[in-house]
């Protein structure tokens, strides 16, 4: 079966449908499944995205559940609870109104808030914040002050945005988790780079994880090429440049600024999978296995998710969602789908087609 799984992908890289291939699989008692990193003998690709498990990836929203992880460490320290409201320590956030609606000549109509804005609607996207470039309304707003936040270096000026909603009351995949590392930064006196290093990947072992990949890393780790399809021909064709989700940022963007190799992401994955309390207490780390939302944020995450285009995966029509501390809940398969997943499985993705899964 992996040799044809193998086949089938190798046949898929030659075809250029996809540009390579870097797969990590790992059970509980630490069979390595698969560890598998295939590249294009395209010329268009081989000679720059040479693949190996040493090869840095855009990591993107993949950084999410590392910077959630500093978070409840801290919430295990007694530093920050998770449902304090955390608006005094970030007053950028604090001053932001909520988005009700746009009056006939576009001036938008905002709100004060009355929620507290708190870790636990942070870390669950339930906080009313949001991405300019994935929502209309946002862009509106930015449009008619004149502004272009998506260039800007630092979180508070790049995500000085309207809330969208009251925190807690509804759904919406957003910016929360840079907001969530910026917390980690403020409560700690470290960037987020230096926190992680000591908290989370010294403990595992890791050495490749950076939010600015340089000379020195890229010594010892090459940094995979990312492709994109054109429009027109359906074709692949290189994207040197990459993602512009770190382009001229002067700080750690939690949410989405992290690269590392497939394998030192699986070392984060697999502590999770055997709670085995290097980064976090077993109590903590089951946590993340639970759903954590409201019920009307439920009810928009899942209506949400009957049309899942928006998010990097598969996803199935039957299954059920909830939101954890760390990423998307399955909370229930959809048993007549090709490869169920049980309950309360572990998900999420990044935007450079990268996708983990894991579950107890």
């Amino acid at each position: 079966m992996a040799t044809t799984f193998q086949q089938s992908l190798n046949q898929a890289i030659e075809n250029l449908e996809i540009p390579s291939v870097a797969i990590e699989a790992k059970q509980h008692d630490g069979t390595q499944l698969l560890s598998m990193h295939l590249e294009s003998p395209s010329p268009l690709f081989s000679s720059q995205n040479a693949n190996s498990n040493d090869t840095l990836l855009t990591l993107a929203s993949c950084t999410k559940l590392p910077t959630s992880i500093a978070a409840l460490q801290l919430v295990e320290k007694g530093i920050i609870g998770l449902d304090s409201d955390i608006t005094e320590l970030l007053p950028t956030l604090k001053q932001q109104r909520v988005l009700r609606s746009f009056k006939p000549d576009g001036v938008p109509v905002l709100e004060d808030r009355t929620n507290p804005i708190t870790l636990r609607v942070l870390l669950t996207h339930s906080a009313g914040t949001g991405y300019d470039f994935s929502n209309d309304e946002l862009r509106r707003v930015q449009s008619l002050n004149g502004e272009n936040l998506g260039s800007m270096p630092a979180v508070e000026q790049r995500f000085n945005l309207p809330l969208l909603f009251e925190p807690g009351e509804s759904w919406n995949y957003g910016c929360a988790i840079d907001w969530v590392g910026r917390l980690v930064e403020i409560l700690t006196n470290m960037d987020l780079k230096t926190y992680m290093l000591k908290h989370i990947w010294q403990p595992l072992g890791v050495t490749s994880f950076t939010f600015w990949p340089n000379q020195q890393n890229l010594a010892t780790n090459k940094m995979a090429v990312l492709a994109e399809r054109d429009k027109e021909t359906k074709r692949l064709r290189p994207l040197p440049e990459g993602l512009p989700l770190s382009k001229g940022v002067t700080e750690c963007f939690g949410g989405q600024g992290g690269y590392s190799t497939a394998q030192d992401f699986m070392e984060l994955l697999y502590s999770l999978l055997v709670n085995d309390g290097r980064i976090l207490k077993p109590e903590t780390a089951d946590l993340l296995f639970q759903g954590h939302l409201t019920a009307p944020s439920k009810c928009v995450l899942n209506r949400k998710m009957e049309d899942p285009s928006w998010a990097v995966g598969t996803f199935y029509s039957g299954e059920t969602y909830d939101w954890s501390l760390g990423g998307l809940l399955i909370e229930s398969p959809d048993s007549s789908c090709p490869f169920p997943r049980g309950p309360n499985t572990l998900v999420w993705s990044g935007a450079a087609n990268l996708f983990w899964v894991t579950h107890l």
